[in-house]
């Protein structure tokens, strides 16, 4: 007999049940749109995130069994505690990580044994032992997880008594800090080099839409409004410059002391090269933006709205594809990039926008004379202009070996 159609009550409570299940995984993964996708990006769980997982186990495994061998103790808890907190750091900062730890252990069981012994165990005096070990972690510069040990183990201390239970703790905790040192060293050691690269590409993207966003605005009647908008999405870039300076020295910080760091040198030296550069063009476009909303305040205006500029849009045009192709010639990711940067594309692209330049620049004095405020903000926009390019051409000759090797490199893109 064939199967009925379902009736609309229970089309009804099925597709209930569906929006119930569709707002649990919403409030769950955080993602507002879960269908058709994969498990692993609904709970944010990418190859990343399973390394992590994975030198936190076998750092905290090997510390407690290690502990347990050693120490002959049958619950070295504070092992792997101490292993799991410092196994995802970066080789250096392990390092300095497990050295601050065991600093913090010894301090916190002198303070605690030390003024334990002087005023007791009461109330008033835990609140000083605690307040004492934290002056201690400031003094010595610390950083927060470290300086927090320091009363955590004076407390440690002053519960259980300073005999051997002590002794267990800083054991215990040298074990897991050596451990884990050890683990982040040999399994896939943490490089910050492509997530930093991202974060440069990312800002390098942003100046680039700025300039397209005012280039094709001005090709017609434009506003104060227009203008404005255009300073405000400008300034907007300012948090991804922020951004991609802190991940770049993050990013620097993570290949010392890491293995193959002399296989990644040069894909950071590029890295450094196009932030630096990109720093300070951020700052210039801002300055681009400012001018032309200065334009909208003080240049005449017909009804609210200032004629087109079709030159200086060519010039901003050209001027972010030089900005999209310096950034496509400096920002390489892999394993052994090369140091020599022959930017042929890049070069090209920055002679075009100075082209433009030189065509505004055979023609500025008829624009000034007729009309001088005009032509004086017109200037003024082509000066920051041939300063962003000036920037872009000092970053590629700062890694360029064109003139002293006379070779040619696979980093010359299209064009």
């Amino acid at each position: 007999m064939d199967q009925q159609p379902p009736t609309v009550t229970e089309q009804t409570a099925d597709g209930t049940m569906r929006s119930r299940s569709s707002r649990w995984l919403q409030r769950l993964t955080g993602q507002q749109r879960w269908r058709n996708r994969p498990l692993g990006e609904l709970l944010n769980i990418d190859r990343a995130v399973l390394l992590q997982a994975l030198k936190v186990a076998v750092s905290a495994g090997a510390s407690w069994a290690l502990a347990a061998w050693w120490l002959d103790s049958p619950s070295p808890i504070w092992a792997p505690i101490t292993a799991s907190l410092i196994a995802l750091l970066t080789v250096r900062a392990s390092v300095r990580d497990a050295v601050e730890k065991i600093v913090a252990v010894l301090i916190g069981m002198v303070v605690a044994i030390w003024l334990g012994g002087l005023i007791g165990l009461h109330a008033w005096s835990i609140a000083l032992i605690v307040a004492v070990g934290f002056l201690a972690g400031k003094v010595l510069r610390l950083n927060g997880g470290a300086a927090a040990q320091i009363p955590i183990n004076g407390l440690f201390v002053l519960a259980l008594g300073a005999g051997a239970a002590a002794e267990q703790r800083f054991l215990d905790t040298l074990i897991g800090a050596g451990v884990a040192v050890v683990v982040n060293f040999v399994i896939v050691p943490p490089n910050h080099v492509a997530g930093a690269t991202r974060s440069v590409a990312a800002l390098a993207d942003g100046l680039v839409d700025v300039l397209q966003a005012i280039a094709t605005g001005i090709t017609k009647p434009w506003s104060y409004e227009n203008a404005s908008g255009w300073l405000r999405t400008a300034r907007e870039q300012g948090r991804f410059s922020v951004s991609a300076e802190a991940d770049v020295v993050r990013a620097g910080q993570s290949l010392d002391l890491h293995p193959g760091q002399s296989s990644w040198t040069n894909s950071l030296d590029r890295l450094e090269q196009a932030n630096d550069t990109l720093q300070i063009v951020e700052a210039q476009i801002r300055t681009v933006a400012r001018t032309l909303r200065d334009i909208a305040t003080k240049a005449p205006a017909h009804e609210g709205r200032q004629p087109p500029m079709p030159m200086a849009s060519g010039m901003l045009t050209a001027t972010a594809a030089a900005v999209e192709a310096f950034a496509h010639t400096l920002l390489r990711a892999e394993k052994g990039a090369k140091a020599v940067v022959v930017g042929g594309a890049a070069h090209r692209t920055i002679d075009e926008a100075r082209a433009k330049i030189a065509a505004i620049n055979a023609d500025l004095a008829d624009m000034l004379t007729a009309n001088l405020v005009r032509g004086v903000f017109l200037g003024a926009l082509v000066v920051e202009t041939g300063r962003v390019l000036d920037e872009l051409d000092a970053g590629l000759a700062a890694l360029s070996g064109e003139e002293q090797l006379g070779v040619e490199s696979d980093d010359r893109g299209p064009g």
